[in-house]
This record gives C-alpha cells, structure tokens and sequence, in this order.
C-alpha cells in the first residue's frame, strides 16, 4: 500500500463519517421547517425563524460539499494537501486491498447509525402512542418530524450494514473507470 492509498482509504472513511454526522443533524431542520408558523406566531417574528433555517441550509450545504471533496475528489485532496509526499518508504506493508478496508468502515458506520438511532425511534414512536387521542392526524404530532427522521436513520443504516459492498463499488466507480482520451487533430 502507498501512502497515497492510505490517505485515499482515510479521506474516503472521513467522507462516510461526514454523512453520518450530517443526518444527526436533520430532525432538527425538519422540526424546524414543520413548526415554522407556530414559531412565527409565539416568537411574533419571522426573522428568528428565517436565521434558524439559513443557518441549517447553510451546514447542509459545507457539510455536502466537505463530503463530496471527502469522497469523489480525493485525488485532487490529496494533491491541495501534499499527503502522499514526505515519506521515506513508498510502500506501507498492509495486505488489506483498499476496497475491504472502505467495506469495514461503512459497516461499522452503519452499526454507529444504526445503534444510535434505532433506540430514539423506539422513543419517539412510543411517546406518540401514547398521545395518539391529543392529534387527529400524524403530521399534527410534535413528534413527527423526528420519527421520520429516526426512522430513515435507522435505514439508512441497516443498509449501509447489509449493503456495504454496494456502497463501496458506488464510492470506488470513479477510481475504476479510465478517463476518456480526447483524439488528436
């Protein structure tokens, strides 16, 4: 393995991580997206509610980018970074292929997910039966929102713990295919 494999194998489990870390994010966003007019009418403004929502548009958008450097532009890290220079030996001795070690790190990242959301969608659901006489309808509940999100959490993550080798031949697409040659006039 070459440095510069290595630090690929660690910016691409940084990218993976950053998506996780990103939906923890997420009921929050969509509370405050689905209480909108009942934070307009009790805070008796709008602008505190407009921040809040820019302020969350504004974290989805560096983390997606972050993630889409992490995992689609890493050569080009790597590069910007100068990672792969300054190494006396040019092989590290690690007989692990990279696409074993990617598949590692999106399951235990599916099992983090999954360990930590399944426990708040248990909460969530059972709270909202137990008020189920006080909203006639589910999207009326205040808990909604975030059994929605804990429960795509919860998905999410028992595919990435099932589906791993998928995620990691979708992530490992572009290393594997060559570059188009332009022809020569």
């Amino acid at each position: 393995m070459t440095p510069r494999s290595f630090w690929a194998i660690v910016i691409k489990i940084l990218g993976i991580y950053i998506i996780l870390d990103s939906l923890t994010g997420i009921p929050a966003f969509l509370y405050t997206l689905f209480s909108f007019k009942a934070m307009v009418n009790a805070t008796g403004t709008i602008e505190i509610v407009l921040f809040q929502i820019g302020y969350y548009l504004i974290v989805i958008v560096v983390y997606g980018f972050m993630c889409w450097l992490c995992l689609f532009k890493t050569n080009w890290l790597i590069n910007k970074l100068k990672l792969d220079q300054g190494y006396q030996d040019e092989h590290f001795d690690f007989t692990m292929h990279r696409s074993n070690i990617l598949k590692i790190a999106v399951m235990v990242i599916g099992g983090l997910m999954l360990t930590n959301s399944f426990p708040w969608l248990c909460k969530y659901t059972f709270g909202y039966f137990e008020q189920i006489d006080q909203y006639k309808r589910f999207k009326d509940s205040p808990q909604a929102a975030l059994i929605i999100c804990y429960f795509l959490q919860t998905i999410i993550g028992y595919f990435l713990l099932t589906c791993s080798r998928m995620v990691v031949n979708y992530i490992e697409l572009k290393r594997k295919t060559p570059t188009a040659i332009p022809p020569e006039d």
